[in-house]
């Protein structure tokens, strides 16, 4: 079906478009027009106003829709996690399970291996644990922490079909391990770590890119030791995700990590739960019951226990409360992750030939209009 959305600023992932009409043929974009020049064989479709912007990419969702992938690693919750997302304009997921039995984690990855062909806003695997340092685990139990060994490579190495994050502490694994993992293809990580400047210099040369949840569960800057933050602040070429919910990091801290790390380089997870789209605030996890209350998750040791947002969520705290101009603050929820992920030659951005997922949000940011592979799967109702 040939589709041509007209009647909202377009922001194609890097400047903002007026007067001009989105063409959209089946599941392809097919390009950005004039609105005058749109051609007659596409159904024009009237959007009210506000901004229709590339869907948005979460490479960290633990939850959504009431349910945890820890929790029920099912290919009926995963879908519910994803629906959930959805629902908020962001449209590709990284399904992301925490540090717990082998058992759990077998099946979250054999869940995301049959589900991967069957649903495209399903990008791949997180894997968050459990080979932290266990001063920094935060949330997760301490009885799951662990060393890696030859089960967990065995089990790295049977994924060959999907993209796969792994968080882990550098100074918990030894330089042969992460070469082999970074060899694997898997984007490795540091978070949860307590590991000093040189460790991280040596874990980058031997392909570590990442740092997880930024100013979170890691070591911060001191005079002599530049800790985990610092080091992520410094090393230009790797990136940093963080979380935008104004809980998790001080609105000026995010606004010193934008102005830090090169264009492109920081992005937005929302390191969302089950209260996604949801109207129960708490689920249970490991065990035991977990609250929201005003906007904060946490646990019965009054540690934060992930976010109660998504990505459009990031998007207005940046603009609103950080200081990070609009046009960047969609790119770090849309095409800054895909180009981490090694996807953004067909997802993050509104080209030719890209996929047509689509999300269209007033100035309000109140979310109207979802489309996945161009499918409209939010109307707004009239």
């Amino acid at each position: 079906m040939k589709q041509a959305l007209l009647g909202s600023q377009i922001f194609c992932g890097e400047r903002f478009y007026d007067d001009h009409a989105l063409l959209i043929d089946g599941k392809s974009i097919v390009d950005i027009v004039d609105k005058n020049n749109t051609p007659d064989n596409f159904n024009k479709i009237e959007l009210d106003q506000g901004i229709l912007a590339p869907g948005f990419i979460d490479l960290q969702v633990n939850g959504g829709g009431g349910t945890l992938f820890n929790n029920s690693p099912n290919q009926e919750s995963l879908n519910t996690i994803i629906k959930a997302h959805q629902f908020f304009g962001t449209t590709s997921v990284m399904p992301t399970v925490i540090s717990d039995s082998m058992e759990v984690l077998e099946q979250c990855i054999n869940t995301v291996t049959e589900e991967i062909k069957n649903n495209s806003s399903l990008l791949g695997i997180h894997i968050e644990g459990p080979f932290f340092n266990v001063k920094y685990r935060g949330v997760h139990q301490k009885k799951y922490i662990s060393t890696i060994n030859s089960d967990y490579l065995n089990l790295f190495e049977s994924i060959k079909s999907f993209p796969v994050m792994l968080t882990l502490a550098p100074e918990c694994i030894s330089s042969k391990q992460l070469k082999h993992l970074t060899s694997l293809g898997i984007k490795t990580l540091a978070g949860h770590s307590d590991a000093s400047y040189d460790e991280l210099d040596e874990a980058i040369k031997n392909g570590l890119d990442g740092f997880t949840h930024l100013f979170n569960a890691m070591s911060q800057i001191s005079a002599r030791e530049p800790g985990v933050v610092g080091a992520a602040l410094h090393f230009e070429n790797t990136f940093a995700s963080i979380i935008v919910d104004l809980h998790h990091v001080h609105p000026s801290l995010i606004q010193l990590a934008y102005e830090s790390k090169p264009k492109g380089k920081l992005f937005f997870i929302s390191d969302s739960m089950a209260t996604i789209h949801h109207g129960e605030p708490s689920f249970e996890l490991y065990d035991e019951v977990v609250s929201e209350s005003n906007g904060r998750i946490v646990n019965s040791e009054g540690k934060l226990a992930g976010s109660s947002i998504t990505q459009i969520d990031a998007v207005k705290n940046a603009y609103q409360k950080c200081n990070i101009p609009l046009n960047q603050a969609l790119a770090m929820a849309s095409r800054y992750p895909a180009e981490y992920l090694g996807i953004a030659n067909h997802l993050g951005s509104l080209k030719p030939g890209y996929k047509a997922n689509l999300v269209h949000f007033d100035s309000n940011f109140n979310v109207h209009n979802v489309w996945v592979s161009g499918k409209q799967i939010k109307k707004k109702s009239s």
